[in-house]
């Protein structure tokens, strides 16, 4: 794999052509890089989509990814992850990090990702076409979007993951942390109307897998808690404001696990100049590029 910081100048002008372009979604890194989709047999039927705002990546991405792609290891192979930053937020402006910077430190998760995946199958003596390189690829993507149902549908629109003969779409898995859930559930995100109709888009073709947030202080509850606001969704309590009980079946909670990991949490270390608390939240790889490109110093606040 090429040096994260060699890429920043190719991401540079990625984004900036991007940017000046009516398209909304574009993969711009995959790894391993000899496995664009057209060159999968069989075809991709799911595409696994971690979306995040990577500010930075952190271990707990890491965790959310590879449980997804493991608990459907005995899935008919190649699987697909694409790694997907909004250049837009619903909430946050982007700082302190640059994208370009965002989407190297996306690569070194990419890797790991890779490598853990095909270390755990090795560990469990799995076959070797669980094994090959090709049974696993990660796509670094961008998207103008800060919505979910506007990314899915931008995706789809790219025909990028299309098989190509038919020109059928695979089935997007979206890996939601529980405070995404909160975020998706809230009519207040979808204007003028304020309703969660605009969600069938995403519902009505594809699925979220939600793992619990694990939070010190409890600060979303106890898993029964957190399990409420689905089984809100599934008693009908949202049909008011556009919520389909049907949505329900297609939304996957999952337990989370280790200790609690926050992009915050590893920008306040870094202001503190603990690398050693940041390496064990996101990674050798990433603590080496974030101290060898000064990321964070001074700035414990961002998207």
């Amino acid at each position: 794999m090429r040096s994260p910081s060699a890429l920043l100048p190719n991401f540079r002008t990625s984004l900036q052509s991007f940017a000046a372009s009516p398209s909304t979604f574009l993969v711009l890194h995959t790894l391993p890089t000899s496995t664009p989709p057209s060159s999968s047999s069989p075809w991709i039927k799911t595409v696994h989509v971690l979306d995040s705002s990577f500010n930075p990546p952190t271990r707990a991405h890491l965790r959310i990814a590879l449980s997804a792609l493991q608990s459907t290891k005995n899935a008919s192979k190649p699987q697909r992850l694409l790694l997907l930053l909004a250049t837009q937020n619903a909430d946050k402006a982007p700082k302190p990090a640059a994208f370009e910077q965002r989407l190297a430190m996306m690569t070194l998760l990419a890797q790991d990702i890779l490598d853990q995946y095909h270390a755990s199958a090795k560990s469990q003596g799995s076959t070797a076409d669980s094994m090959n390189e090709d049974s696993l690829a990660v796509d670094i993507g961008v998207t103008k979007h800060p919505y979910f149902h506007d990314k899915a549908v931008s995706i789809e629109d790219s025909k990028y993951y299309a098989e190509p003969s038919s020109g059928e779409q695979p089935q997007q898995v979206h890996l939601l942390g529980f405070d995404s859930l909160i975020r998706l559930l809230d009519t207040k995100y979808y204007p003028p109307t304020y309703t969660l109709d605009p969600l069938s888009a995403l519902f009505d073709k594809h699925r979220i897998r939600v793992t619990r947030r694990i939070e010190d202080g409890d600060k979303y509850g106890t898993a029964e808690e957190q399990d409420r606001i689905w089984e809100a969704l599934a008693r009908g309590e949202r049909e008011s404001v556009g919520g389909q009980r049907e949505w329900a079946e297609r939304i996957e909670m999952v337990e989370g696990e280790g200790d609690a990991v926050s992009s915050t949490k590893v920008r306040e270390g870094v202001g503190k100049g603990d690398w050693a608390l940041v390496e064990r939240l996101v990674g050798k790889g990433v603590r080496e590029h974030v101290q060898r490109e000064g990321l964070y110093i001074g700035d414990d606040k961002g998207a």
